[in-house]
């Protein structure tokens, strides 16, 4: 990930947010990154228990080919549906209650350097958006995981799902939010061996409040919304490494 590649994603992210007068976020401060990007473990014991649990898992299994990377949206995906979207020989490192910052203190986890998958898949950033982090921060965030991605595991092929809509119609924050999907996509486009999974949004996406693909607290999916995931990722073409 080059530094002109950032550089673009942000100046993209400020234009996106820029709407109505005074729609748009302010701009992120020192506080703001901070909060992001600095590694921190999990603020729960339960989440604690599980990242521990997975680490075990990623020292155990060091000839996964397929990571999947993320908060309880990972962590808690029916096994069936997601072999049925990668295939066999995954590992899901999802870890309920992650943000991008919690990401960053579990890839610091020497057993995780054991693993050496072809590709990873990474969903995060919507607890960082439940919590109030502003865009860019959260953009930083997954910049930074992606960096991170790549000098542990060696730049593998990429497949990242946006922050996918959340809350009573699919309304929650939701400019912010497409606004960091949109820079996310030029982020990876820099980086190149990437793909963000556009798809997703729609598919999961909500006008109601009874929504066959979210679960009551409209956060979590149902099963009916992993499948529409999973074919939103089947239909995009899984990249090359980048070179």
């Amino acid at each position: 990930m080059t530094r002109g590649s950032h550089v673009r994603a942000v100046v993209a992210l400020s234009v996106l947010l820029a709407g109505p007068a005074r729609a748009e976020e302010p701009p992120c401060d020192a506080a703001d990154i901070a909060v992001a990007t600095i590694p921190v473990p999990p603020q729960s014991a339960t989440a604690y228990r599980r990242a521990e649990l997975v680490g075990r898992a990623a020292a155990q299994a060091p000839g996964a080919g397929i990571v999947l990377l993320g908060d309880s949206l990972t962590e808690l995906w029916p096994e069936a549906l997601a072999r049925e979207t990668f295939g066999d020989g995954l590992l899901n490192l999802g870890v309920g209650s992650d943000r991008t910052q919690n990401v960053l203190w579990r890839l610091q986890d020497a057993r995780y350097a054991r693993l050496a998958p072809r590709t990873v898949f990474l969903m995060i950033g919507t607890n960082n958006l439940g919590y109030g982090d502003k865009a860019c921060a959260i953009l930083d965030g997954i910049r930074r995981i992606v960096d991170r991605i790549d000098a542990l595991w060696h730049r593998p092929a990429l497949v990242v799902v946006g922050t996918p809509p959340r809350g009573r119609k699919s309304a929650f924050r939701d400019d912010a939010r497409t606004a960091l999907n949109r820079a996310v996509a030029e982020l990876l486009a820099g980086r190149g061996g990437a793909v963000l999974v556009e798809g997703a949004d729609a598919a999961l996406r909500c006008a109601d409040d009874q929504c066959p693909t979210f679960l009551p607290d409209m956060v979590h999916l149902t099963p009916e919304g992993y499948a529409a995931l999973g074919a939103a990722i089947r239909a995009r073409r899984a990249p090359a490494p980048a070179p």
